[in-house]
């Protein structure tokens, strides 16, 4: 049971006051308390009544109106609390009330009050809060290592609990395909684990993981790459690169494909967006291709990144088709994709790029290698990915809480073009549960800080004292955050 994992309100920072994270915007402590226990009820009707029995199941209560005490979910006009996913939270002599305009709000109301339960009781508090961001998002890379639904259950659970709202799903890539598209069943064939399970998901999973996301009020939003990092649809379908290093773009099976696969996944996936990637497409991509040569001719297309661009209009076409909008890294705001496109920033060395696309007014994610790729290592000596991101030393909770994710270049409006922020753990060296866990937690926290708070200087000794006895809970409920340098060294190695 969650409830019982998060009874983190223990220790000495609770001899003062419950550690929160993120902080709410507002707080002011009172004094007393409410008690809290097995004859408190979850009361929340109309549109509330969802989010009050989930609220219910998680802390271990009953939903209804009369108990011993009462928790009371309240739907209240968006005047009064403009940010569907801020919450008012009040705990007094009256009882415990979340209140909110809509029911996002209300649970994550419910998710601030589960940190504060200490025991039997409920500090005295009321609180205004609300996210600086509306995009809070995660990204698990399931395609160089496959990691199956349990694993995304528990990682949802906790992105939940800080409120983080969008897991972004990495698909495919070059060593491997994920997801079954009927029509195409070589893409999966083969695709088993060293267990003997099956490492790729089915329509039917599938519409667990975003069933159990959207009760959670996380969004689920599929990548499928493509022309790049496409070797493993290459390799199950090698008429699909016709000479090439990546997906043909001369050849009409090649949209034949594209067009089933995005179906598929705009059936699946009720999120608005579909990532379809678009980076590190290589000079020499279309070398060998002579279909490309003959398309080159054809439409008088000069450099590899005409036929890019081709190639891009297209999938965003077909994207656009199936009713969604399409989403894409950096690179593709260079090689001039529309400004339709959401623009995922990853390249910390290309701000020239964020910038132009602010200016062309695109939508955008924050993503800089340097700040939000888990993958990187935490303290020096410590294992993890070997490239840019370890520029600026590695990836600690310093690092992340000293990140502005808007620059101050940005004009107010551009500003409001930031959509959010989202963090990536890409799994090229992640091959176990407990390693992910190890390099994702708590790092996610302090993530979840900086994607909620507003805007402002952070205090690190602050955090780490909020910090810790999170990282207990997380511990105590079996996931192994890393606590020190210490815990790295089983990991050296993998």
């Amino acid at each position: 049971m969650l409830f019982g994992v998060l009874l983190i309100a223990s220790s000495a920072v609770a001899a003062a006051h419950p550690a929160l994270i993120p902080m709410p915007s507002s707080v002011e402590w009172g004094t007393g308390e409410v008690a809290f226990g097995a004859n408190t009820v979850v009361d929340g009707r109309g549109a509330a009544a969802n989010t009050a029995s989930y609220v219910a199941r998680e802390l271990g209560l009953k939903p209804g109106r009369r108990g011993a005490s009462r928790i009371r979910l309240s739907l209240v006009p968006a005047s009064r609390i403009p940010n569907p996913e801020g919450y008012h939270l009040h705990v007094g002599k009256r009882g415990i009330l979340i209140e909110s305009s809509d029911p996002r709000g209300l649970f994550y109301g419910a998710q601030t009050l589960r940190q504060m339960v200490s025991g039997h009781s409920v500090p005295a508090v009321d609180i205004e809060d609300a996210p600086r961001f509306r995009w809070r998002g995660l990204l698990i890379d399931v395609a160089r290592h496959f990691f199956g639904k349990q694993t995304l259950f528990k990682f949802i659970d906790e992105m939940a609990a800080y409120k983080l709202n969008v897991l972004h799903l990495h698909l495919t890539d070059d060593p491997a395909w994920r997801l079954e598209v009927p029509g195409y069943p070589k893409l999966t064939q083969g695709e088993i684990a060293a267990d003997g399970t099956r490492a790729y998901f089915t329509a039917d999973d599938i519409r667990e993981i975003v069933a159990y996301a959207a009760e959670r009020h996380i969004m689920v939003v599929p990548e499928i790459e493509m022309p790049s990092h496409s070797g493993a649809a290459g390799g199950a379908y090698p008429e699909l690169f016709h000479g090439g290093t990546v997906l043909d773009p001369a050849s009409p099976q090649t949209y034949a494909f594209t067009r089933a696969v995005f179906t598929e996944v705009a059936r699946l996936f009720p999120a608005p967006y579909i990532h379809f990637g678009g980076d590190e497409v290589a000079d020499d991509a279309w070398k060998n291709s002579s279909d490309v040569d003959r398309l080159k001719a054809e439409l008088g297309l000069k450099t590899t990144k005409d036929v890019e661009a081709y190639f891009v209009r297209n999938v965003v076409k077909i994207i656009k088709s199936v009713g969604k909008r399409p989403m894409a890294w950096d690179e593709q705001a260079e090689a001039g994709a529309s400004d339709d496109v959401v623009i995922q920033w990853w390249r910390k060395g290309r701000p020239d790029v964020l910038t132009a696309a602010a200016q062309r007014g695109s939508d955008l994610v924050m993503s800089p290698v340097d700040k939000v790729y888990f993958d990187y290592h935490q303290g020096p000596g410590e294992p993890g990915a070997p490239w840019e991101g370890n520029d600026g030393g590695p990836t600690s909770i310093a690092k992340i809480l000293s990140w502005e994710a808007v620059p101050a270049s940005f004009t107010p409006t551009q500003a409001a073009k930031v959509l959010g922020v989202e963090a990536a753990i890409w799994t090229e060296f992640i091959a176990s549960e407990r390693y992910l866990e190890f390099m994702t937690f708590p790092r996610l926290l302090a993530f979840a800080e900086v994607a909620w708070r507003p805007k402002g200087p952070r205090d690190e000794a602050e955090f780490n004292a909020r910090l810790a006895p999170h990282v207990e809970a997380l511990r105590a409920q079996g996931l192994d955050a890393r606590r020190d340098e210490g815990d790295a060294y089983e990991f050296i190695t993998n």
